[in-house]
């Protein structure tokens, strides 16, 4: 079976009222247990504009649109330095186990090219 992966694409973004925030790290809540909240992800999306970035995680399901897991807001600064980071702990990974091989429908799904993502 061919791997197809399909950047998650969100559906119209809907301001959330104020009374439906969660805040899993929160030990000031009551019954709330202060852990943070561990999920699978194996989708992403990223949409970005002059002021903020949103980053979409969600979980890829078979014959279905992949499932939101988490939305998660910041500034394009801190996408830079997201995108920094991982660069770097992936260089690390690669370093010390092995290069990670990716099939080519991701690059063409998020319109990348293969031999520049593989230089960085």
């Amino acid at each position: 079976m061919p791997i197809i992966q399909r950047p998650y694409v969100p559906p119209e973004d809907q301001v959330p009222q104020e009374e439906s925030y969660v805040n899993p790290g929160d030990t000031q809540s009551d019954g709330a247990s202060g852990e943070p909240v561990t999920f699978y992800a194996d989708s992403m999306h990223i949409f970005s504009s002059l002021y903020s970035a949103v980053l979409f995680f969600g979980e890829q399901m078979e014959e279905r649109e992949p499932i939101l897991r988490t939305r998660i807001k910041v500034s394009p600064q801190m996408l830079k330095a997201i995108a920094l980071l991982t660069n770097k702990h992936v260089r690390e990974y690669e370093e010390a186990v092995g290069p990670i091989a990716l099939p080519d429908q991701v690059y063409s799904a998020w319109e990348l090219e293969a031999e520049k993502m593989e230089n960085q």
